[in-house]
Order: structure tokens, then C-alpha cells, then sequence
């Protein structure tokens, strides 16, 4: 499936936030089933005191580089 991320991959909003994990694409639910929304990630990020989750789109998350 076409896209900037891919799941596991470590984002962050553009405008600052927590380390995110990207879950996958975002879905929406039809009456022939769920179809992936290709420009929304589903995320999810631990804010010290629970897991969240939340969609994002594409050009709001950026990839944060992992030093080696």
C-alpha cells in the first residue's frame, strides 16, 4: 500500500509532540468492509500515564531518525 510510513515506523507532529509508533493506515468502515484511508496514519504514544491513540495525517508527521 502506497505511503510516506510504515508500521512501526517512530513519528512525531510536525508542531512538536511525544514519540509516536505508527500503527498503520487509517481506516474507514463501509457496508463492504473497512477500506484504508491512504493519507491517514492510526498512532499510538504512551503520555506517562496511558497509552493514546489517535489518527494523523500524512503531512502533519514527520519520521524522526533513530541514532545508531
Amino acid at each position: 500500500m502506497p505511503g510516506k510510513f510504515k508500521t512501526n515506523d517512530r513519528v512525531q507532529l510536525k508542531s512538536g509532540s511525544h514519540t509516536m509508533i505508527v500503527i498503520g493506515h487509517a481506516i474507514t468502515r463501509t457496508h463492504e468492509g473497512n477500506v484504508p484511508i491512504t493519507d491517514k496514519y492510526e498512532c499510538s504514544w504512551y503520555d506517562g500515564i496511558k497509552t493514546q491513540k489517535a489518527v494523523f495525517k500524512e503531512t502533519d508527521i514527520k519520521l524522526i531518525e533513530m541514532h545508531k
